[in-house]
């Protein structure tokens, strides 16, 4: 199947789904797409068992995407430049201890408390799952996605402003903390050619992959925005900015450091000479347009993508009972890791607890959660299925009632 097919058939999902929610269902856009194209997936599951032979190349079509590859090598590096790019980096800066705390100390600590937690229910429960790997499935679900996050995030109150400029922050680094502790998970508990454990080790992938990242995206954005700085044509503009992001996610990758890092402080950089208007006025409002009008487009195709990944993941009904319970802790435990810096800055106050359940409760989990379990293969299957169920239920059960508790609490 070539991949110009495809094309067309994510477009026209997405175009169909996005025309009839915006004439009939009015619902975020986010949810409406990940309800629609689940809806497809169960239309066409069923269908498949009563009219095999004329449903099989309609489930082949569907499901002929590698959702990995296409989130991890692809779209991802594009979504989290054009996501940054548009950052307040003066209100990122104020708030840079809860945002650096969270995307690291604050993901081992959900990780950490997540598979614990998780095997204890399980156990009470009557599922035996293993403790390495529900610690495992705790470094993949533990991540706040930073596509499902600024797509809810997008407009808010100025009272809310702190909060939003927390949680995207946080969800825009935390992808390549994640990334490791799975990493060193993968070490500890299944060592081979591929994965070892050891402290040298670990002290240089953090250095390769973090401190790298930040060096390659503060190189690259400083070069880009002195190049950028230099021209007022618009397609000239475009092109070299999409020469920027693509070399910068492709040498991160031949680099071994970490991708999402540093396409974020790539489009940081860039967004910061734009707002402090060192670029001419045409430059920035090319860069701006161009790069909203992608992120639009990608994230449409993103959440298209999560619900037809129905079509190749299992998924039973002891699979969905876990899923519920999986929900219930990752909440709890991105409760508990998140409390600790507001009550580190301030005191215990109602606000706190507020603010703290907002951050909690708004920590969307989507298509990367999904990409990473996918790309573990020693993850076992329920395992798989059970993180894509607590992605879908996320970013519609906590997506769609997200508003209604900012403006009850706030």
């Amino acid at each position: 199947m070539s991949y110009h097919i495809l094309f067309c058939m994510l477009v026209s999902i997405t175009a169909t789904s996005a025309f009839i929610n915006d004439k009939i269902f009015k619902l975020p856009k986010t949810i409406a797409l990940t309800v629609f194209s689940v809806s497809i997936s169960l239309i066409v599951m069923q269908l498949i068992k009563i009219y095999p032979d004329a449903i099989h190349p309609i489930h082949k079509l569907l499901s002929g995407v590698n959702f990995r590859m296409t989130v991890l090598d692809v779209m991802l590096g594009y979504l989290l430049f054009a996501g940054s790019l548009h950052i307040n980096s003066i209100d990122l800066k104020k708030h840079l201890f809860t945002v650096v705390y969270l995307a690291t100390i604050g993901v081992i600590m959900s990780t950490t408390l997540t598979g614990f937690i998780l095997w204890y229910l399980a156990d009470l429960f009557g599922f035996h799952l293993n403790l390495s790997d529900c610690l495992i499935f705790g470094a993949i679900i533990s991540p706040t996605d930073p596509i499902a996050v600024m797509s809810f995030f997008h407009n808010v109150k100025p009272a809310l402003q702190p909060i939003k400029t927390k949680i995207t922050g946080e969800a825009l680094f935390n992808d390549g903390v994640s990334i490791l502790v799975l990493v060193i998970l993968l070490g500890m508990f299944y060592p081979d050619s591929t994965h070892s454990f050891t402290v040298t080790t670990i002290a240089i992938n953090i250095i390769q992959e973090i401190v790298g990242a930040i060096a390659l995206g503060g190189l690259l954005g400083y070069l880009s925005s002195y190049v950028l700085a230099k021209t007022d044509d618009n397609e000239t503009i475009i092109l070299l900015s999409i020469a920027i992001a693509s070399i910068g996610y492709i040498a991160s990758s031949y680099l071994h450091i970490s991708g999402p890092i540093t396409m974020v402080v790539l489009g940081l950089l860039v967004g910061n000479y734009s707002k402090k208007q060192k670029f001419s006025e045409k430059t920035s409002d090319a860069l701006n347009q161009f790069w909203h009008l992608i992120d639009g487009m990608l994230n449409a195709f993103l959440f298209i993508l999560i619900g037809l990944e129905l079509l190749t993941i299992p998924v039973d009904f002891a699979a969905f009972i876990m899923s519920i319970i999986g929900l219930f802790v990752i909440f709890i435990s991105r409760f508990s890791s998140t409390l600790i810096p507001l009550l580190i800055k301030s005191r215990i106050t109602k606000n706190t607890f507020k603010e703290t359940f907002v951050l909690s409760w708004g920590g969307l989990r989507g298509a990367i959660s999904i990409a990473l379990a996918l790309a573990t293969p020693e993850l076992p299957s329920y395992l798989i299925a059970i993180t894509y169920l607590i992605v879908i239920m996320s970013i519609v059960i906590q997506g769609s009632t997200l508003k209604m508790i900012i403006n009850k609490l706030y």
